[in-house]
């Protein structure tokens, strides 16, 4: 009797954490602000819209390790903008994908890929191996010294 109140107990408080921690329509909760999460799926968007979503996810990790380093500006709109760093945001690709945004035509896996990397994301599973991406800064079409490739990307 006794072991059969404890299960129900356990089952009843498990239902309840499951069920409650975020009610049905209510938004859970994020680390992030609407502004970078804009920005970062249009960077996104920009650089690697064409690419897998492991690659899209991989753009957005740069920026986020960008972001941690010292060697780089603290925001990610810091990051983006920083001169000379985001062919996107000099050739007007980026505030295209930002207006796409806007109006609510940005591909989902931008946005999804975007939201991972906000929230602190930092492997990958490639090739049934995961890869520590918490050391990658540099991304391109040909980087010099790349260590891996995803798509038309290489990264350093």
């Amino acid at each position: 009797m006794f072991q059969k109140r404890v299960i129900a107990g356990f089952c009843a408080a498990w239902m309840f954490l499951l069920f409650s921690v975020v009610p049905a329509g209510a938004k859970a909760s994020h680390s992030y602000s609407d502004a970078d999460l804009r920005l970062m799926s249009g960077i996104i968007y920009a650089e690697a819209g064409g690419e897998s979503f492991q690659g899209q996810v991989a753009v957005g990790i740069v920026v986020m390790n960008r972001k941690r380093s010292s060697s780089f500006p603290n925001t990610v709109n810091g990051v983006i903008y920083q001169p000379y760093q985001f062919g996107p945001v000099s050739n007007g690709s980026l505030n295209r994908a930002l207006a796409m945004y806007d109006n609510g035509t940005l591909s989902r896996s931008c946005i999804r890929a975007a939201k991972l990397a906000l929230n602190g994301k930092k492997t990958l599973t490639l090739n049934g191996k995961k890869v520590d991406f918490s050391s990658y800064y540099y991304f391109s079409g040909y980087v010099s010294g790349a260590r891996l490739s995803i798509g038309h990307h290489q990264f350093k």
